[in-house]
């Protein structure tokens, strides 16, 4: 797993792209995310509700 300094760089990253995109930019992003779940879903299966929830809350990845 990478280290959390990694993704803590890219969470700042994204907020700075998201803070500079247009509106189509953002709408491009969003298809382009659900896209890409979905093809997640077909390959491994739906990921539970409960730790679908539970991941929202999270300010930090853990091993779980």
């Amino acid at each position: 797993m990478a280290d959390l300094s990694t993704f803590k760089q890219y969470y700042e990253l994204a907020d700075v792209l998201i803070e500079k995109a247009t509106k189509e930019q953002l709408a491009e992003c969003a298809r382009l995310l659900a896209l890409n779940v979905a093809h997640h879903k077909a390959r491994h299966g739906e990921l539970p509700l409960d730790e679908t929830l539970a991941l929202v809350g999270m300010d930090e990845p853990n091993d779980d």
